[in-house]
Order: structure tokens, then C-alpha cells, then sequence
């Protein structure tokens, strides 16, 4: 049997080699399968890497950190998926507190809301402790309805914090909308949206004052390099996390100053 498995694999790995796609699905199933052996993993990743005093960024109702350890923030106090009672009411990416004040920083499902990428991190890296914890878990851009869009690259998150600025960004309604629209449940998706928020589903206005967009789409790989590009050390990566499996996770530290 194992003879049989090694000349299997010998088979298959120059043909997933050639294939990024295919390679790609395969890590997928195969993180997938595994996934089962061990149903939980965020909540003891916290209690490991989420020590001493932290913040979360967009809990919404449901937040994973301690509130005897952590502050609360969230822009979106008044819609549906808004944290009720927030510590901080505050945009994510001008936070109003003193550089390097927390020890660990969490966001789940928060950071593609975001239009300049870098600009965001780079806050949330600012109000971290030399040696603090970045704390991410994200979409998974292969297992989300954005699963027909294109990742965004280093090169796009660099030239959106290079040119920006504070203007809305409309630039991804029209790839959103093409993407979007390939999925097979789109027009389940759709309704149960207009239904949920009371506004057309293109209605791009109301998703960026509602924050109901994603900017950017990625896997596990490209949160790794932009992470890295700012300059801090990869600690931790889960290409799904078993209890929420539309996820997957990166936790980073802000390097101590040598």
C-alpha cells in the first residue's frame, strides 16, 4: 500500500506542478479533509497568541476575543452587522489611541472592507507592542462568492496606498459585478441580500457607506507576502480554519527593533 502511494504521488506532483489551478484545488481538499481531524482551532490560537491587553477590530455580534482583555472597535454601529456597543466607534484605519498600546490585534472577515490594504495594516501594526500579535482571519478567495475574481497582488495593494487617498474607490465594481454574477446561487444570493439590507445589490453607493463590499480578494498566500512586505514575522498559518471553513488564518508578530 505505501509503494503504491509513493508511486502515486510521484505522478501526480509534476502534474499538479504544471497546473497552479489544479495544485491549488488539491491543497484546498486536501487542508479541507484534514480540517475534520481537529473541528476547532481559533479559540486555542487565541488563548496561545492573544495574551495580555488586545483589541478586535469589527467583532460584530459575534467576537471572538475576551472582553475582560480586549477593546472593541467598530465603525458600523447602526447596521445589522454592526458591534452593539463598540469600546471605540472609529474607522479601522485612523484608530484613536497611542502608538504600541496593545498586545495583540484581531480581525476576522474585516481587513477586505478595507480599500487601501497597506494603509489599514499599517495602523493596526502601529498601535501593536514591539513583539505584539496580528491576528487574521480571512475570506479564502477560492471557497467565498468572490471565487470568479482575481486575487489582488503585492503590486495592487502598493499602488492603491500609493494613489488612493481618501476618495471612495469604485475601481472593483465592475470586475465585482462580472465575478459576482458567474456564481450559480447568484440570483439566491442576491435576494436574500436586498432582503437582509433593503437595497439593490449593485447599488454600490450604499455598500460603501454600509462597509458591504470586498475590495480585495486572496488566499492564505497572498496575505503572507503583503504581511511580510511590512515587515513582520509569520508565526502561524492555517489554509482553513475547521469551524468556519469560508477561512482561513494568518497570525504574524511586529518584530522587536533590533
Amino acid at each position: 500500500m505505501v509503494g503504491i502511494l509513493s508511486t502515486a504521488r510521484q505522478i501526480i506532483r509534476p502534474i499538479l506542478a504544471k497546473n497552479p489551478k489544479l495544485h491549488r484545488l488539491a491543497r484546498n481538499t486536501y487542508a479541507l479533509i484534514k480540517s475534520f481531524k481537529n473541528p476547532h482551532v481559533i479559540k486555542p490560537l487565541i488563548r496561545k497568541y492573544c495574551i495580555g491587553r488586545g483589541l478586535e477590530i469589527g467583532a460584530g455580534k459575534y467576537p471572538y476575543c475576551d472582553p475582560k482583555t480586549t477593546l472593541f472597535l467598530d465603525k458600523y454601529t447602526d447596521n445589522k452587522d454592526g458591534t452593539p456597543a463598540p469600546d471605540i466607534i472609529s474607522d479601522a484605519t485612523t484608530i484613536p489611541r497611542a502608538d504600541a498600546c496593545f498586545d495583540y490585534v484581531l480581525s476576522s472577515h474585516v481587513l477586505e472592507h478595507m480599500q487601501d490594504t497597506i494603509g489599514a495594516l499599517k495602523e493596526w501594526v502601529r498601535v501593536l507592542k514591539q513583539g505584539g500579535t496580528l491576528f487574521l482571519i480571512l475570506p479564502h478567495g477560492d471557497r467565498t462568492f468572490d471565487r470568479h475574481r482575481e486575487k489582488t497582488t503585492l503590486e495592487h495593494h502598493i499602488r492603491d496606498h500609493e494613489e488612493l487617498g481618501d476618495a471612495p474607490d469604485y475601481s472593483h465594481n465592475e470586475e465585482i459585478e462580472i465575478g459576482w454574477s458567474k456564481n450559480e446561487d447568484f440570483e439566491q444570493s442576491r435576494l436574500e441580500y436586498e432582503r437582509e439590507w433593503g437595497a439593490p445589490c449593485w447599488d454600490f453607493e450604499f455598500r460603501l457607506k454600509n462597509g458591504v463590499i470586498h475590495f480585495h480578494v486572496w488566499t492564505q498566500d497572498e496575505i503572507v507576502r503583503l504581511v511580510q512586505f511590512l515587515g513582520l514575522q509569520i508565526v502561524w498559518v492555517a489554509e482553513v480554519a475547521p469551524e468556519r471553513q469560508d477561512s482561513f488564518i494568518v497570525i504574524a508578530r511586529k518584530k522587536h527593533r533590533s
